[in-house]
């Protein structure tokens, strides 16, 4: 009997037992109980009980009008028909799943986007937000978003953006002209403390802190937790405190 095929079998929802029989019918074409025992090496008792079960799921069938019971197993295009219908009773099954899963009020909520394009799509959102606090580095940004950061500044100058945003900058050249940039908008400025730098950029807003690495591997992620949001907006407000104008 082939080990894989039965393991297959077995990660489908067959028993151990129900996959030997299954491959012993397939074997035999069709077969009595006697047969099917002496096939897949088992006792015959336990094998009407073991037929009795892939009958009810139609993997087995009984061939009619014949002396001697003899069974037959169902065309195995079959289990492909029940896997897809199981992965769609999942995908109708999963928004009650996760309505569930992210029900309880401590458990935060957490998105994870690769790439610079899911960078780019958090940044865009935090744009439309009342309020935000940001600890970031602008020439960092730029390195590997120069237009979202452009088109940003653009927005900015423009007042088209409702954002209201209080920016801790790295203490950089680079950073002190974006802040230029910025004077007579609605955007707050300081700089970090010399010496105090910070690897990745955080924005905090709506209830939510976003970490950006910039690094080799570019990703975001968001974190939905209002117990994380008051403290690193503390944190914020401690730092804002000793900010350099």
């Amino acid at each position: 009997m082939d080990e894989k095929l039965s393991t297959l079998l077995q990660n489908l929802g067959f028993t151990e037992k129900e996959a030997l029989v299954y491959l012993s019918l397939m074997e035999l074409g069709s077969g009595t109980v006697s047969q099917i025992a002496q096939r897949a090496k088992l006792k015959r008792s336990i094998i009407y009980i073991v037929l009795e079960g892939l009958i009810k799921r139609s993997h087995v069938s009984e061939l009619p009008e014949t002396k001697i019971s003899r069974y037959i197993a169902a065309d195995p295009t079959k289990l492909l028909s029940d896997l897809r219908n199981k992965i769609v009773d999942l995908k109708n099954l999963l928004p009650s799943l996760l309505a569930i899963y992210n029900k309880p009020a401590w458990k935060p909520k957490i998105n994870y986007f690769e790439g610079k394009e899911g960078v780019a799509s958090v940044y865009r959102y935090i744009e439309n937000v009342k309020e935000a606090c940001f600890i970031t580095s602008t020439g960092r940004i730029a390195e590997h978003l120069p237009e979202e950061v452009e088109a940003w500044i653009t927005d900015k100058l423009a007042k088209s953006v409702p954002l209201v945003g209080k920016h801790l900058l790295s203490n950089t050249e680079v950073d002190r002209n974006f802040a230029k940039r910025l004077k007579g908008t609605k955007q707050q400025i300081k700089f970090l403390p010399k010496g105090l730098t910070v690897d990745m950029d955080i924005s905090i807003y709506e209830n939510k802190v976003a970490l950006t690495s910039l690094e080799e591997h570019i990703f975001i992620v968001v974190i939905e937790s209002k117990a994380l949001y008051n403290s690193m907006k503390t944190i914020f407000d401690l730092l804002w405190e000793q900010g350099v104008k």
